[in-house]
């Protein structure tokens, strides 16, 4: 473990890191404006998912868990930043948003989110970035841009549109207040487990600690096919899955030559 991931939390700023065993939890922390993202915040989330991502053998984590402090998973973007009307300052964090939503989609190992309270806008795409999601029951889920003057940027109607369909995006989208509980999420689909409300964070910290007692390369493979083919047709996808056969199969020493036929 880095010594700054000990670090107490007046030193880490809007970010804090805790790892339990390979389990890292990162924790959107300013609670007094219900975890909302600004700038720094962004900042610091990119260069410790990109610390993360780069890291090999015992020091990589197995799994990785986001949350929110104080009950709460994020409002969403901070619209209360002295230059939230400034187009170009808006651009600089739009690129901060994006990396982290890269980072997300590319760090090799799985990511569970632990929702509490809110999670708007971005704080909703943050947790559908994620790969498993966990949130008590009573959490709230939505999407308000359209009200403030802006579209959601950030892959959630994607997403939704991926675990929920048309009609679930279409209400968070177009609804005005429009806010749907977790426990109608998980039947539809774009939320795996309910919890009661606070207990989100230890039941995916078990979830992730689970998860990460796999193999470090089969589970990269994993979260790779999980990410890479759900947006594909069968013929693309089961061609991505037989990639991802084989390169399990040589990680594990089983190094056949491939058939001609790649869709096999």
């Amino acid at each position: 473990m880095n010594p700054s991931e000990t670090a107490p939390a007046a030193e880490q700023g809007p970010l804090l890191v805790e790892r339990s065993g390979r389990v890292v939890t990162l924790t959107l922390h300013r609670p007094h404006r219900r975890n909302a993202m600004s700038t720094a915040m962004l900042e610091q989330l990119a260069k410790r998912l990109s610390d993360l991502t780069g890291r090999q053998g015992t020091a990589a984590p197995g799994a990785l868990v986001l949350t929110g402090a104080g009950g709460t998973f994020s409002s969403g973007a901070d619209t209360g930043e002295p230059d939230w009307h400034d187009l170009s300052r808006r651009a600089v964090r739009r690129a901060h948003f994006r990396t982290v939503f890269a980072a997300l989609h590319e760090a090799p190992f799985p990511l569970v989110a632990a929702v509490e309270g809110y999670a708007l806008g971005g704080g909703l795409e943050l947790a559908l970035a994620c790969d498993l999601v966990v949130a008590g029951e009573g959490a709230l889920f939505g999407l308000p841009e359209l009200g403030v003057g802006a579209v959601p940027g950030g892959g959630a109607v994607h997403s939704l549109l991926r675990r929920a369909g048309r009609g679930v995006a279409a209400r968070m989208l177009l609804i005005p207040g429009e806010r749907l509980r977790a426990d109608e999420l998980a039947r539809l689909g774009a939320v795996e487990r309910t919890v009661p409300d606070g207990d989100a964070l230890a039941e995916a910290q078990a979830l992730a600690a689970s998860v990460a007692a796999g193999d470090p390369a089969l589970l990269a493979a994993g979260v790779r096919l999980l990410r890479d083919s759900g947006h594909l047709d069968r013929t693309a996808a089961l061609g991505v899955e037989n990639g991802y056969w084989w390169q399990a199969a040589s990680a594990a020493n089983r190094e056949p030559s491939p058939p001609s036929d790649r869709r096999s």
